[in-house]
């Protein structure tokens, strides 16, 4: 049986010397790197070009369409366009 090793580094420093300590707010995984004392998140979660859901909302989609499209919450494509600008 073949086992696959993740490491993981740090992104403060580089160091390989980190631990697993627990979980954020939103369920990630933190880590504690024992060189540099920094508590991150080693994977972040994606970020959605806004932009580009003010334009398939403007498609004529609606606000649950352009999330299921985008894989964000419909409240979410809600609040980005309430804050938007009119032209």
């Amino acid at each position: 049986m073949i086992t696959t090793v993740d490491t993981h580094t740090c992104s403060n420093c580089g160091s390989a010397n980190i631990v697993r300590n627990g979980h954020n707010k939103s369920g990630s995984p933190t880590y504690h790197c024992k060189d540099c004392k920094v508590y991150r998140v080693l994977k972040k979660k994606k970020t959605v070009d806004m932009e580009a859901v003010a334009r398939t909302y403007e498609e004529r989609n609606s606000y649950r369409s352009t999330g299921r499209i985008f894989n964000i919450s419909h409240v979410s494509v809600y609040n980005h366009l309430k804050k938007k600008p009119k032209n």
